[in-house]
């Protein structure tokens, strides 16, 4: 076997074998288009190697011609390739180029096929013998052909296309890719011209252009490999990084989740498996999981997926409740991103769920507790409104009593006088009912219930909250100022609630004024705008204040500077006012006495 047939067979094989390698990377990754056209490069070097050796031990110019005919096709296919591949290998080159540069390489095979022999040669005249290597082999000698113009133009451009994007890889931080490719194409370039110039002129057997597209196809290759390494080296800081994950999560009880919304696969780590009661890894579709969320939950949860799919936003969170493989109902929070494609398509979601059932449990035994502090704080201003009750219940009582007297003494005479009578009747109706709206105003304060939102008037609520106190602040002899504007808007809230929040505060202002050391007895309630979306209302008295000392502490439990406190109302006030999305706050007056602002929302519209 010659020198020529071996080297020759070695580009061919060494060619082959670069282009099974990256065949199967592509078969395995179809995403991998580089390495595809990197295959299909190296499959046509390959070939032109055989080619290239049968042209050169041609016996007659028609021979000669033909197979250069086909050396075309390869050399076609590789240009086209290296093209597409430095393209996408790259990320960058100016795409209007590499269209252009493909349309020659495919013209020139018109007259390759067509008009010609091939298209380096109009005509082959006669074919010389050469001794190169130890073996004889055939120079050819004839005129070229016009359309060869077309391939050194095509060749031209391709070196311009590397040159510019190895040049935009470069600024895009892909420095050494851009200086592999962008020097080793544009030399393979310029070799090959030279050589298949010096074949066209009878000085070289062939064109010589195996190893000229053999040294593009071990740039290609290097590079493909330095990735194929460093994928390899990333596979296992991913490895590292999703074991670390693994263990983070269920440190944390975290559940991951992703769903290929276009395959309509979900995939959950074993956490998310244990809380929806699916094992073994297995990939299930979304209807399938939602079959697992509590019915009353199910519509809401995927209506909200699909709302945001649809309005193209990233984030989604969401609270559902889940059934178990044990029938237990579990309550989950989860987290997700939105992965969208270039026409903002919905690709996938990524993210996390957490069991909240704990926490959910922990905030309804609270309620609870809320609810039974409620209760006890009712029923400790129940004992300090007695008093006030009895004396509010006194006068209309009284009233009737003695009506009802006057009303007999006025049938007793002849005749009777009904038209006293009447009168009579009709007072004891107003008291009777006077009398009832107390009562009735006792039962709503100390009902237990949800909160119960409207819309309430300022000047009401404190009007309501005020006669629940009117008698006592008589006895005590107290004077209660109100001041509330006219076009103040209403409040948003529960009625039963605020009014219990305004005694509570009026009667922590009635025992100050008792126990101050001022002459005068006094208590303003007022109210005021704060911004667009709150309303003030302000209780202040006379008394002698706070400490200033302790000041942070009088909205905590059981802080009490009463005697006979529980240290209940100050709290109960702040729970009642947080639960409307307001705030409360204490503070000393500038000369004596104490104040209490209540801030709440406005209502809507109101």
């Amino acid at each position: 076997m010659s020198w020529i047939t071996v080297i020759w067979s070695m580009a061919a094989g060494v060619s082959l074998t670069l282009a099974a390698v990256n065949l199967l990377v592509w078969l395995r990754d179809r995403d991998a288009v580089a390495n595809a056209l990197f295959s299909v490069s190296a499959v046509a070097a390959a070939v032109l190697a055989m080619q290239e050796l049968a042209v050169m031990r041609a016996q007659t110019p028609a021979e000669f011609g033909a197979i250069l005919r086909w050396m075309h096709v390869s050399a076609a296919m590789i240009v086209i390739a290296v093209v597409w591949f430095t393209h996408l290998y790259l990320g960058a080159g100016r795409r209007w180029l590499a269209w252009l540069i493909t349309g020659l390489r495919l013209l020139v095979l018109i007259p390759n096929f067509v008009l010609y022999p091939n298209a380096t040669f109009a005509e082959i005249h006669a074919l010389n013998r050469v001794s190169f290597l130890g073996e004889t082999l055939s120079v050819p000698m004839g005129e070229m052909n016009p359309w060869r113009s077309l391939i050194h133009l095509s060749m031209v451009l391709l070196c311009i296309f590397v040159v510019d994007a190895a040049l935009a890889a470069r600024k895009l931080g892909r420095g050494r890719q851009a200086l592999v490719l962008g020097a080793s194409i544009p030399i393979a370039i310029v070799l090959s011209a030279t050589l298949s110039g010096l074949m066209a002129h009878g000085i070289l057997p062939g064109p010589f252009v195996t190893f000229v597209f053999l040294v593009l196809v071990l740039a290609m290759a290097f590079e493909l490999s330095v990735d194929l390494l460093r994928a390899r080296q990333v596979t296992g800081e991913l490895r590292d990084s999703r074991e670390r994950m693994r263990l983070a999560a269920q440190a944390a009880d975290l559940g991951l989740w992703e769903w290929d919304v276009v395959r309509d696969e979900i995939w959950s780590n074993d956490v998310d498996h244990t809380i929806a009661g699916v094992f073994g890894g297995k990939r299930i579709g979304l209807a399938d999981y939602l079959e697992l969320v509590h019915p009353d939950d199910r519509d809401r949860l995927e209506t909200t997926i699909r709302r945001t799919m649809a309005q193209a936003r990233e984030l989604l969170q969401v609270e559902y409740r889940m059934i178990g493989a044990d029938s237990t109902e579990r309550w989950i929070v989860a987290w997700g991103k939105v992965e969208y494609g270039e026409r903002r398509q919905p690709l996938r979601i990524r993210g996390v769920s957490v069991d909240i059932t704990a926490r959910k449990q922990l905030e309804t035994e609270a309620q609870q507790h809320r609810n039974q502090l409620t209760r006890v704080q009712r029923g400790f201003v129940l004992g300090q409104l007695s008093s006030a009750v009895a004396h509010e219940l006194n006068q209309p009582l009284g009233a009737i009593l003695r009506n009802a007297e006057a009303g007999e003494a006025f049938l007793r005479q002849d005749p009777p006088d009904l038209g006293e009578v009447r009168e009579i009747l009709a007072d004891i109706q107003k008291d009777d009912q006077r009398a009832a709206a107390v009562i009735q105003r006792m039962r709503s304060l100390l009902q237990q219930g949800e909160l119960r939102f409207e819309a309430i008037a300022p000047l009401e609520l404190i009007q309501q909250a005020a006669a629940l106190l009117a008698a006592e602040m008589r006895t005590q002899h107290v004077t209660l100022g109100i001041a509330v504007p006219a076009d103040l808007p209403k409040i948003r809230g529960d009625r039963i609630h605020l009014q219990q929040v305004l005694v509570n505060l009026l009667l922590n202002s009635l025992d100050a004024v008792k126990t101050g050391n001022s002459g005068q007895r006094q208590i303003d309630l007022h109210a005021a705008r704060a911004g667009e979306a709150m309303l003030s209302l302000v209780v202040e008295d006379s008394g002698p204040g706070f400490d200033p000392a302790r000041l942070v502490d009088l909205f905590e439990p059981f802080y009490t500077t009463k005697p006979d406190g529980i240290g209940l109302g100050l709290s109960l006030c702040r729970t009642i006012v947080d639960a409307h999305g307001g705030r409360i706050s204490a503070a000393n007056r500038p000369r004596e006495g104490a104040r209490v602002e209540v801030l709440l929302p406005v209502a809507a519209g109101g």
